[in-house]
């Protein structure tokens, strides 16, 4: 299992695949994230900067279009497998370094 990010809304052009660990956004498809697909179980948080800092949300499911202040603003991202808990982000990465960085593969097609 795995999370998916998406550059439009309702799960549509440019994605992602990542599984757990924190991830920055590549600088050059900074400020993309439309919508996300979260598998049962699992929390995403998606942050403003690309340290982990600024704005956040936190999402537990399938989300069409990621609405308010991150919409098109995310530049980094946290995956765990469960839910989210108050220091979840001290513990859950003991075994990464949060350098993993990601790049939108392009899945639109032409006709």
């Amino acid at each position: 299992m795995s999370v998916t990010v998406y550059a439009d809304v309702d799960y549509q052009g440019k994605s992602a695949t990542l599984g757990v660990g924190r991830h920055k956004l590549d600088p050059s498809m900074n400020d993309c994230i439309s919508s996300v697909r979260v598998p049962a179980g699992w929390t995403v948080t998606l942050y403003e900067h690309v340290d982990f800092t600024g704005e956040q949300v936190t999402l537990n499911a399938d989300t069409r279009r990621v609405d308010g202040a991150l919409h098109d603003k995310a530049s980094a991202i946290a995956v765990i497998q469960g839910q989210a808990e108050d220091d979840w982000d001290q513990h859950a990465f003991a075994d990464t370094n949060g350098d993993d960085w990601f790049y939108f593969e392009d899945t639109t097609t032409e006709d």
